[in-house]
């Protein structure tokens, strides 16, 4: 894989999620673009339509520590059960 090639990194649960990534992603300086966030504007609310947050495979590790940092890409209590064993 080429470092230029573009990687999915995180699909979120709605779109105002996904922007909030993104935001935080841009501030550490790693260019993203969300797709997918304008599907349920024509579709509705179909199972399976998430966007989904792209990234160059170069930034990848970095923009996954950056939103693992942020607690994004871990489910509520995820953490905390991890800790306990």
């Amino acid at each position: 894989m080429d470092r230029d090639d573009v990687v999915r990194l995180a699909t979120a649960g709605n779109p105002q999620e996904a922007h909030v990534w993104q935001q935080a992603l841009s501030e550490e300086g790693i260019r993203s673009q969300v797709v997918g966030d304008y599907l349920d504007a024509s579709f509705g609310d179909i199972p399976g339509l998430k966007p989904e947050l792209w990234v160059h495979h170069a930034d990848l590790e970095r923009a996954r520590a950056i939103l693992e940092s942020h607690h994004v890409l871990h489910p509520a209590g995820e953490e905390e059960n991890e800790a306990e064993t």
